[in-house]
């Protein structure tokens, strides 16, 4: 649907037909109120799309922005709450989660299961193997407190399950001591004291590629790889955006609705209290309960926000959400291939019959990383750009491709947000160097392409709205997360502004496919309702 369907009113209004938008609308109408969507986009799915986005190639489906379902979202309890299963959802289990590969030939798979990951690491160092097992024994009593508070309320954690994985933890004191120095150590100096060999220091480089390594008290972003071993990620059938076809398809039988190429000019406030949306058509569209946005905080608070409605203190907070201070965006790289590509020489090492083409896969080395950010946050270009995960999504579901052909999905974090060199000058430089560097890992890359896209920050802000480019919406730094994400005083999703809520990546728990957002907010929603 189009604007030109959409009522005059709604019980709740929600911004942003992403993921989270869809999760909360479902929520929201499943407990009986009338909700309606408004997306700006001509299509449902944000971050989360699958779309034929090039030209030459219009056969193949592209992951616009997220590639899979994170473990968190297996564990949200939204695809069972919804039942999504009934309106298509379909996930394939992805494990291992990473594999990190070497110019020999070798490779490091991260998998679930640590003991399989300390078997691959004793052929290169049985202390790493070791390191490794004290280091996954170590996450896992906290990974069961860490999820507990992923899934609760920020500023109301304690519940059953919490209390149960606190005192699941406080039996492992002594195995989680021995991650002290995770709290205030760098990214860099953790891998280098733990391991001794390369593989295990790139792959956890690349899986949490998140802010400069050099920094203290960056080797927090070690909580991924307790996430990775808590539960397997999964990829949807159909690509990302499946899951937002199974959310929209069960809105609209719970019936609510989505209208598309309809973009909120601003938030209409009366009294305290939001009352609605006025559209960049003109048009003013009532919001009988509330209006819950999933946008960027930033855009919301301080863009479709009336300017002096927050107090002067929530203003400043407002206008300080990080979305720079990391000095990152992000690159992203679609190749349609005429073909299917190889990686016979990794394959051939491994001698296990693993499709290496099925996973994320990096290769660059924590050194060459680590220069990286160091060159990000002077504002320059890295050479090599490292990649942070590269997969070929036909490899696991061929219906993303004319039958014999693949797609290639690349990420990176790591290029500057701000940089000397503008974008446009650079992006074709940057691209195709990128990719001769992934043709050494991929056979045939090189040969067999049809089409590509090569997008950076400017590309994705103006593609999903997102300022800076910024895929999590606020930055992924320790001082943002729980209560204070996005800022003190805003991490409840509830806002002064009685009626208006926050969701999205932008609060809490964590950006990426995980749902919780959508489903936490919109339960806020609700229990305001019944309280009122």
């Amino acid at each position: 649907m189009t604007e030109n369907n959409l009522p005059t009113d709604a019980d709740y209004l929600i911004i942003g037909a992403g993921h989270n938008g869809l999760t909360a609308a479902c929520y929201l109408a499943r407990a009986g109120f009338r909700v309606a969507v408004v997306e700006a986009s001509p299509t449902v799915g944000g971050m989360t799309s699958t779309n034929a986005t090039l030209s030459k190639a219009p056969g193949h489906y592209f992951n616009e922005g997220a590639i899979q379902l994170t473990g968190i979202f297996q564990l949200s309890g939204v695809a069972e709450d919804l039942q999504l299963h009934k309106y298509g959802l379909r996930r394939i289990s992805v494990d291992p989660a990473h594999i990190q590969l070497a110019p020999d030939g070798s490779s490091l798979a991260i998998w679930k299961d640590a003991s399989r990951t300390a078997d691959e690491l004793r052929r290169f160092s049985p202390k790493d193997a070791r390191a490794w097992l004290d280091m996954a024994n170590a996450l896992d009593p906290i990974m069961d407190v860490v999820v507990a508070y992923m899934k609760s309320h920020p500023l109301r954690p304690f519940n059953r399950e919490m209390a149960g994985s606190l005192f699941g933890a406080a039996r492992h004191l002594k195995k989680i001591a021995g991650l002290r120095n995770m709290i205030t150590a760098s990214h860099t100096e953790f891998l280098e004291e733990t391991f001794e060999t390369e593989l295990p220091k790139g792959a956890l480089a690349a899986m949490a590629a998140f802010s400069q390594m050099r920094l203290d008290a960056t080797a927090w972003a070690m909580i991924y790889l307790g996430v990775v071993q808590k539960v397997a990620n999964a990829m949807p059938v159909g690509g990302a955006g499946a899951l937002l076809a199974a959310l929209h398809r069960c809105l609209t039988a719970l019936g609510g609705t989505v209208h598309t190429n309809t973009r909120v000019q601003r938030l209409a406030v009366s009294n305290d209290r939001v009352t609605g949306v006025q559209l960049e058509s003109g048009r003013f569209v009532a919001a009988r309960k509330g209006v819950l946005t999933t946008c960027n905080p930033v855009v919301t608070l301080n863009e479709l926000l009336p300017e002096g409605t927050l107090d002067t203190k929530l203003s400043a907070r407002a206008k300080d959400i990080p979305i720079r201070k990391t000095h990152a965006t992000s690159l992203k790289i679609n190749v349609a291939l005429e073909g299917q590509v190889t990686m016979k020489k990794h394959e051939d090492w491994r001698g296990d019959g693993l499709d290496l083409r099925k996973y994320l896969i990096a290769w660059h080395t924590l050194k060459e990383q680590d220069d990286a950010w160091n060159a990000v946050v002077r504002g320059q270009w890295p050479d090599p750009v490292p990649v942070s995960c590269a997969i070929i999504p036909t490899a696991v579901d061929p219906t993303q491709a004319p039958e014999g052909r693949d797609n290639l999905w690349l990420w990176s974090g790591v290029i500057p947000a701000t940089p000397e060199e503008p974008w446009d000058d650079v992006r074709d430089k940057v691209g195709d160097a990128v990719l001769r560097d992934t043709a050494q890992h991929y056979q045939g890359l090189d040969k067999l392409e049809i089409d590509r896209a090569v997008l950076g920050g400017p590309d994705l802000e103006e593609r999903f709205n997102a300022p800076a480019g910024n895929v999590y919406h606020v930055d992924p730094l320790i001082t943002r997360f729980g209560p204070l994400k996005p800022a003190a005083g805003l991490g409840g999703y509830r806002t002064p502004v009685q009626g208006l809520y926050l969701s999205g990546a932008g609060t809490h728990p964590v950006g990426g496919v995980c749902a919780l957002p959508g489903k936490l907010a919109a339960q806020t929603a609700i229990r305001d309702q019944r309280k009122q």
